[in-house]
């Protein structure tokens, strides 16, 4: 028997629904793009493969950040997966303030796009479109290149806590 439940009349706040969400592991990335006064990146945990064919990513981003302006403007950026070796990043590039996020950072430039050393994966992709969705925006670009690493243990949030996934 399946028991009714009244109709929730009250939206969930911010708190209770980041609480909620907080169930589903997800994996960690930064991404990046060009700028013209040099590399810009953010951390996402809203990344997805939307297609394969043709290879395509989905990222989603608030609208007001650096890393959003710059990928529409530069045309293209990379998803850099985290590996658990740079469980530190996901915070840097989260919170510290953007001139700072790649100070000691070893990357190097791949079609145009900084592309973080000792990565699980990383994907360049070029922008296809951004539209906006509430207070984000989809990067949807289409997979340049790639690289991974099958021996890298992957970085996952879960709960709030970095976890470590071996293959």
């Amino acid at each position: 028997m399946t028991a009714t439940t009244a109709p929730h009349t009250q939206l969930p706040g911010r708190e209770e629904f980041c609480t909620a969400m907080a169930q589903l592991a997800t994996g960690i990335a930064v991404i990046t793009t060009g700028s013209p006064g040099g590399p810009v990146g953010c951390t996402a945990s809203a990344v997805l493969s939307l297609s394969t064919d043709p290879p395509a990513l989905l990222v989603s981003l608030a609208s007001g950040g650096r890393t959003v302006r710059h990928a529409r403007d530069h045309g293209s950026f990379a998803v850099n997966i985290l590996s658990w070796q740079q469980r530190h990043l996901m915070d840097r590039f989260a919170r510290l303030p953007a001139a700072e996020r790649f100070q000691g950072v070893a990357h190097r430039d791949q079609d145009g796009c900084p592309v973080l050393d000792g990565t699980a994966a990383t994907v360049v992709c070029r922008l296809d479109r951004a539209p906006t969705a509430f207070d984000h925006t989809l990067l949807i670009g289409r997979a340049l290149w790639t690289r991974q690493d099958p021996d890298a243990r992957a970085l996952v949030l879960y709960r709030r806590h970095q976890h470590a996934v071996a293959g």
